[in-house]
């Protein structure tokens, strides 16, 4: 158990890593297929002793201060932001080609969901040498996916090696997995102010670390990074066969009496650049009524819902867990049940 001594020291480590600044040279990132940049062994090596350096032993690389945890502790926020996240990582060729050929989307989707689930969860909320096991796991499973392009795709060419263990790559993957979660918690709970939406850009390079990226790939700053992901990596973005594929997947997926709704309102969170190449529905009157009915619904279920089942079990746990104490059962039972196992 952690007495008040102790989670104090955790609160003031916590304090300390949230002043150092996390600014990064580069503002705007190239993924021309011409500038291709391997993440190695070495790159995940030096990214780990950066973790392990910064994180605290007991809160990991954020805390209960940090607006990385205010964003992400919410339900619906994690929900809405994995399927946008994935809509986005499916507009990228490699990425759709990656999924197409090693993913267990097609075959067994809950396992993939409980499995991206337990990694995010974990990477935010999990304590320090959970998140350093998460990165380097995370990593290996990157390392096998490996392939060719079938087919001439944005900048990339048939038959062109793709590798998920590339900086462009993975930058993608991370820029809009935390881009779309901090739209998303804007839409139900109102603007971020713009201080506070830079403290966020820079708590997510931190989690850039757990991908092994080095920092001179990532946005300089959040204008940057909004600017990155809205228009998209230049001549990336593509409509191609597998994206297609993914997306009929996605869409049957959708319960249908909710189909419509939810796909117009991630046509208005998600960016122009997306929305085109995922053939997301146009920004007309009907699709805007059914966003504004959709935003409705969230802001009631955020008010509404209660501790247990409004905030996240990995978020309650690790509040738990600095304050030296078990979560309730309500927490646990949850926790179970969202990460696939009997409860």
């Amino acid at each position: 158990m952690y007495g008040g001594r102790r989670l104090c020291n955790i609160l003031e480590n916590v304090a300390r890593q949230h002043r150092q600044p996390y600014r990064v040279a580069m503002a705007a990132p190239s993924a021309r297929a011409g500038s291709l940049r391997p993440v190695t062994r070495d790159d995940l090596r030096a990214s780990v002793e950066e973790l392990r350096r910064t994180a605290d032993p007991v809160a990991g690389l954020f805390g209960p201060d940090s607006l990385m945890w205010r964003v992400n502790r919410s339900t619906l926020v994690y929900v809405l932001g994995i399927t946008q996240a994935a809509l986005m990582d499916v507009a990228h060729p490699v990425i759709a080609n990656g999924i197409a050929d090693h993913s267990r989307l097609f075959t067994d989707p809950h396992a993939r969901a409980h499995q991206t689930y337990s990694m995010i969860t974990t990477l935010v909320f999990g304590d320090r040498d959970a998140v350093v096991r998460t990165s380097r796991a995370l990593f290996a499973r990157h390392e096998k996916v490996r392939g060719q392009a079938r087919a001439d795709e944005g900048v990339y060419r048939e038959g062109a090696g793709y590798a998920a263990n590339e900086g462009n790559v993975l930058l993608w993957v991370h820029a809009t997995m935390w881009w779309v979660r901090l739209q998303t918690w804007q839409a139900v709970t109102g603007p971020m102010p713009a201080e506070d939406k830079e403290r966020f850009y820079q708590e997510t390079c931190r989690l850039a670390d757990c991908f092994g990226l080095p920092r001179d790939l990532l946005p300089a700053d959040h204008d940057a990074w909004d600017a990155y992901v809205r228009n998209g990596p230049d001549g990336v973005l593509s409509d191609s066969d597998d994206a297609r594929r993914i997306m009929a997947f996605l869409r049957r997926s959708i319960p249908a009496p909710a189909r419509a709704h939810l796909l117009a309102f991630n046509s208005v969170v998600l960016p122009d650049a997306a929305r085109t190449v995922l053939d997301l529905p146009p920004l007309n009157a009907r699709t805007r009524r059914r966003y504004r009915r959709v935003l409705r619904l969230l802001r009631l279920a955020h008010r509404l819902l209660p501790g247990p089942l409004g905030e996240l079990p990995p978020y309650r746990t690790a509040v738990a867990r600095i304050e030296g104490r078990e979560p309730d059962a309500v927490t646990r039972a949850v926790g179970r049940v969202l990460a696939g196992r009997a409860a």
